[in-house]
């Protein structure tokens, strides 16, 4: 497990201007000039150098190709039956042919080394090679090795895909983050100037001022902390929007922090409802709970974005037509998206916080919570009644992934469980029937020797239940259904 957490931060960010001399305004044209040909040519790097890693590929395809002997060994495995080939016999053709897979590849890098047969293994300083040829006059190097890292690191993450023809080879437009290392020669290009401004030393002798403006994410004391020695950080970029603002990625590793009083055998499950958007319980524990969220409050904000976002798109339908000034006329409606956006991601830090305070609060070294993937569909592949709003309205997968970073923070273990029947069944009793959640709110077991699971007993005979999100969650904590969070 790693020993920190990453992060990526976004600071506002402005080019450093030096007085207000005709000079020094030349000199800050100048500057943005430069920083429009790296962000102009960047993506044309970018796909030039994922080109020649596919090449790469598809050289040593055509070496396979080209050989007699290995299309042999191939038709005589796929016909082995046919041909009635011992096992021995098969075993012999698979061991020539990982022997011509080796070759093959010896070839390959040997090709792109220029014909020098040994050596370190070239690829990634092939199609370096290949971008610094063709922009290192516009793009200055530091940047075009950390492009060249990332892309490469892409495609090979891509690269089983693309073999099998389930996807293309990505392409990148402009207006991808311009990538450079944090650090030249072990030192840190963040710094602070004696007026207590913090700027980055940008490849190409360019200075970029941090902008943090009302930092309600406390960017600054992160910045500060990075400064300290408090905070590690890796490569990081700068990314310019289609508005024109730029903005500095910052990639930050936070030292996790070693919680010796977690109990491992302590879980937390927390079910992702509906009157309730975060429900968290222990498995251990028939009482301990926590409900954060509030549909009422969630209703009433996205419905209030909605009904604005319905009379803008109105209004805006007859506004728009026939192209002219479209994009700023559309920009009223893209900042109500951006707030909505915003809104969401901020409830959802605030959930999340709140879900980990619980576990730290009850020891807890383990967070369980439901596999999303098919979640909410019953066995016709179509969505329930009860899930729909739910799915429709919420971001519930990042959610979960803010859950997760959080917790390998504080040195809590995210599990994900399988989500069948977890609000159906009894968590005291472990009882399964249909109808046992009586609605949204309550679940009565119907188990007649379960008493916890009724709830209390009502004058006429009846029960009141008990709350159905708790008792779903408590079937989380307790469930050893563990599976990966993505349904393979």
């Amino acid at each position: 497990m790693a020993e920190h957490t990453v992060i990526t931060r976004k600071i506002e960010v402005h080019l450093h201007r030096s007085g207000d001399s005709e000079e020094a305004k030349e000199l800050l044209r100048e500057k943005y000039h430069m920083w429009d040909t790296i962000n102009d040519n960047l993506y044309k790097a970018a796909n030039l150098i994922i080109s020649h890693c596919f090449f790469n590929d598809a050289y040593e395809d055509r070496l396979r190709i080209q050989s007699p002997r290995f299309k042999q060994i191939q038709d005589s495995l796929r016909n082995a039956k046919r041909n009635k080939l011992g096992e021995s016999e098969i075993k012999e053709l698979k061991s020539e042919r990982e022997q011509l897979f080796d070759e093959f590849k010896k070839q390959r890098y040997t090709f792109l080394r220029g014909g020098v047969a040994e050596g370190p293994n070239p690829e990634q300083n092939s199609t370096y090679r290949v971008a610094s040829d063709n922009f290192l006059d516009t793009i200055p190097s530091d940047i075009l090795t950390c492009l060249n890292k990332n892309i490469t690191t892409t495609y090979k993450s891509y690269r089983k895909e693309i073999e099998f023809g389930n996807r293309t080879i990505p392409n990148f437009k402009k207006g991808i983050p311009v990538p450079f290392p944090i650090k030249k020669d072990k030192k840190l290009r963040i710094s602070k100037r004696d007026d207590g401004s913090i700027f980055i030393k940008f490849p190409g002798r360019l200075e970029w001022d941090l902008d943090f403006g009302r930092d309600r994410s406390n960017n600054r004391e992160i910045v500060e902390r990075v400064l300290n020695g408090m905070y590690d950080v890796g490569d990081s970029s700068i990314q310019e929007t289609r508005s024109g603002k730029r903005f500095l990625l910052l990639v930050v590793k936070i030292p996790k922090v070693k919680n010796v009083s977690l109990d491992s055998n302590r879980v937390v499950g927390i079910d992702l409802g509906i009157n309730t958007p975060l429900f968290a319980a222990l498995n251990d524990n028939d009482y301990e709970r926590v409900s954060i969220g509030s549909r009422d409050q969630f209703l009433n904000v996205r419905n209030r974005m909605n009904a604005q976002k319905r009379e803008m798109q109105k209004n805006l339908r007859s506004s728009t037509t026939g192209g002219r000034g479209r994009r700023h006329k559309l920009q009223a409606l893209e900042r109500l998206e951006g707030k909505e956006r915003n809104w969401v991601h901020l409830q959802n830090h605030i959930f999340s916080k709140g879900a980990i305070e619980f576990a730290i609060k009850n020891n807890a070294g383990v967070i369980q919570m439901e596999r999303l993937t098919g979640f909410g569909r019953n066995a016709n592949d179509e969505v329930e009644n009860d899930r729909k709003f739910l799915l429709r309205n919420w971001s519930y997968f990042e959610l979960q992934q803010l859950i997760e970073y959080k917790a390998d923070a504080a040195g809590i273990e995210v599990r994900y469980i399988d989500p069948y029947h977890t609000s159906q069944t009894c968590s005291f009793c472990g009882h399964y029937e249909a109808g046992q959640r009586v609605d949204q709110a309550h679940f009565i077991c119907k188990n007649p020797e379960c008493e916890k699971g009724k709830g209390k007993k009502n004058d006429d005979g009846t029960y009141a239940g008990i709350n159905a999100d708790w008792n779903a969650a408590r079937n989380i904590a307790r469930s050893n259904k563990i599976v990966d969070r993505k349904k393979k």
